[in-house]
């Protein structure tokens, strides 16, 4: 039945009370009254009528002023504060306007001289039960204009409990609420202690609040459990004189069960009661249901803003990933030149001031490339060896990595995993990568900020997704670099304690393993980053094997190589390190001189720029595939970003060797000894890649 209706529908009979040390006066009243529909009960005295009322439930009494024992005025105060809403009418045959006064101002409602006409005390009582009805309504609707001013749970409980003791005459009130596992617990009680509160689960069914909360309507319980039909063979958890139990539904759907109980108050409920508790129930489990649709809704918001961060932060990375891939491809160019020939220098026989020169430019050089391979990593993270993982297993495993240097910087680290995480896929050393740097991260910022600190990892699986939380007790995170944390050599480190690079790389990994990295926390409060990852289908199997290696291709003595490369410095190193090994080196500096050098010359190897002016690497071996067959499994491709799907794919199916930019020139040198055995000059020459002290 909807809260209107209930509002509606007609009161139940009204209990009346007669109050007068006159026999034949209370017959009189009785008769009148029964006549006209009312349930009448009678009282010789103050005294007796007022432990009627401790007994059962009365809407009006009607009660002489002078009584032997205990006068009116006396019984209307001590029944006033067992029930405060029963409605008096005073009858006197001796009043004055100073009684009448004091009976109105201490909550009567009507005054009558005796003798009273029967229409005016029918009228009076009318009136009465009218006042009632009234303060009933208005009970009800402050109680709802204060429930519904909230929507936090935890409020509307507190705002709840007193107004439905009121409402329902009670000592004892208890909520329970129904849980993802359809069981009820008890969400807010006023009597019960804490550690029962925790442990006590209800089916459905099952003892009273179980049993009513499959019923459409409150019901009242005013005698032992045991002779009520209803609830056959539950016995009491603890003495209660009555009870009403309200199960609280919206459009059918079961939320909870409010209970209302007199533990120490006598009086049992009624059939006007158990009104009261239906409409009661029913503006409570209004006020459920919409807070909880607020708090599905700000999930819901919560949920699309995250989303609508991932897309951005997606989409500026994906934007940023092309400008690095062009930048870094600029600059491995200039360093591979650099890197060679100091490598080169290196190898002579230099003075101590100028070998020292000559470390510092390949030291810093290596340097700046790892930065330019970070950059790369960051807008093409390389294709992981995705395989079925544990993340707790690999997050164990940074952590025993770590853990020196988490105890030296007094860094202690507390672990809430659960054991049943479901497995990912994904691969083991990016992972474990991304693991290691939000734990240093976490554990430099504690340490800077007070010396110690304590990191909490949490993990549990959600939704189809494993989530790891990373929450330190560090300085925590501005507003205004909440939004600027994964981005490309943003740092809030001091300058030389970080590229701002680490973060970044990470969040690529993550998107690439079609996960969330996210951050949170407010300054003075730690910082919070939460790793999301979809947990893997059950069928699916470790990643697949390895690609195979390149095939090694015997020559003779001093082959001839040929080098296309349009970058003159690069080409100079690689001239000068293949003659050093003992090779014959020729040069093309553009896709078309290389067409017709090999067209017109025998050449037993190449290294090529895969990305050569109007001939890229794809392009090069269709023209080997044409001219110089047996070549096209000799040829050592260079590129500045070896990530590039496209080139991953190509050269793992060509069969073809691939190096970065820049590249070392002993890995340069073991590339060119698989193509070749080592014989002939190169293994002749190898003692001269040996750097002389």
């Amino acid at each position: 039945m909807e809260l209107e209706s209930r509002l509606l529908a007609g009161p139940a009979p009204a209990n009346l009370l007669v109050i007068d040390d006159e026999p034949q006066l209370r017959d009189f009243l009785n008769e009148v009254l029964g006549e006209a529909g009312y349930t009448v009960e009678m009282a010789g005295d103050g005294r007796e009528a007022v432990e009627k009322v401790g007994r059962a439930s009365f809407d009006v009494a009607i009660c002489d002023l002078e009584m032997p024992g205990i006068d009116g005025l006396e019984t209307l105060t001590r029944i006033r504060a067992i029930n405060p809403d029963i409605q008096f009418i005073i009858l006197t045959a001796h009043g004055t306007l100073e009684s009448a006064i004091e009976s109105l101002r201490i909550g009567a409602f009507d005054f009558l001289q005796k003798p009273v006409a029967s229409q005016d005390l029918l009228f009076s009582v009318r009136k009465a039960l009218e006042r009632r009805d009234l303060l009933e309504r208005t009970a009800l609707f402050e109680l709802s204009r204060a429930i519904f001013s909230t929507l936090d749970p935890a409020e509307l409980c507190d705002r709840l409990m007193p107004s439905a003791m009121q409402i329902l005459r009670a000592d004892d009130v208890s909520l329970m609420l129904l849980d993802e596992n359809r069981e009820l617990y008890i969400a807010k009680s006023t009597s019960l202690r804490g550690d029962i509160l925790a442990v006590t689960r209800l089916a459905l069914g099952e003892r009273v609040a179980g049993r009513v909360a499959q019923q459409a309507e409150p019901a009242a319980i005013n005698d032992d459990l045991a002779g009520d039909g209803r609830f056959a063979g539950v016995r009491p958890m603890r003495p209660i004189k009555a009870a009403m139990v309200c199960p609280l539904t919206v459009h059918g759907e079961l939320l909870g069960v409010l209970n209302v109980n007199r533990v120490n108050l006598e009086a049992r409920y009624t059939e006007r009661d158990r009104q009261s508790a239906t409409i009661l129930s029913s503006i409570v489990a209004l006020a459920l249901g919409n807070a909880r649709l607020h708090k599905e809704l700000q999930a819901r918001l919560q949920q699309l803003s995250d989303t609508q961060e991932e897309v951005i932060q997606n989409e500026k990375m994906v934007a940023l990933g092309s400008l690095l891939s062009g930048v870094a491809h600029e600059l491995n160019n200039p360093l591979c030149a650099l890197l060679g020939y100091g490598q080169l220098l290196q190898q002579g026989d230099l003075e101590p001031k100028l070998r020292k020169g000559v470390e510092v430019i390949v030291r810093e050089g290596e340097r700046a490339a790892r930065i330019v391979s970070d950059l790369l990593r960051f807008a093409r993270p390389e294709k992981p060896e995705k395989r079925l993982l544990g993340l707790s297993g690999v997050l164990l495993k940074t952590l025993d990595r770590k853990s020196y240097e988490l105890r030296s910087s007094s860094i202690d680290v507390v672990t809430d995993i659960d054991p049943d995480l479901p497995m990912v896929l994904g691969d083991f050393q990016q992972l474990q990568a991304v693991f290691n740097n939000l734990i240093t991260n976490a554990q430099q910022a504690m340490f800077d900020h007070h010396g110690r600190g304590v990191l909490r990892i949490k993990g549990v699986s959600r939704g189809g997704r494993v989530v790891l939380t990373f929450r330190d007790d560090g300085p925590g995170i501005m507003a205004e670099h909440a939004r600027r944390v994964f981005d490309p050599f943003f740092t809030t480190k001091t300058v030389g304690h970080g590229t701002g690079l680490g973060l970044s790389v990470c969040f690529a990994i993550v998107r690439d393993h079609g996960g969330v990295l996210r951050v949170a926390g407010e300054p003075g409060h730690g910082a919070v980053f939460t790793v999301e990852l979809p947990t893997a289908p059950l069928e699916t199997a470790a990643a697949g094997d390895d690609a195979a290696a390149p095939a090694r291709v015997t020559a003779g003595s001093g082959p001839r190589i040929l080098i296309a490369e349009s970058e003159p410095d690069v080409q100079s190193v690689l001239v000068e390190l293949l003659e050093k090994l003992g090779y014959r080196p020729d040069t093309a500096d553009s896709g078309e001189a290389a067409l017709a050098k090999i067209r017109g010359q025998d050449y037993e190897a190449m290294i090529a720029d895969y990305d050569m002016p109007q001939l890229d690497g794809r392009a090069l071996l269709d023209a080997l595939r044409a001219a110089r067959p047996k070549l096209t499994r000799r040829v050592i491709f260079l590129a500045g970003d070896t990530a590039r799907p496209h080139l991953i794919e190509f050269t793992s199916t060509s069969g073809n060797l691939l190096m970065g930019k820049p590249f070392r020139l002993d890995a340069m040198r073991d590339a060119l000894g698989r193509l070749f055995p080592a014989a002939g000059p190169a293994a002749d020459a190898a003692h001269a890649m040996t750097p002389t002290r």
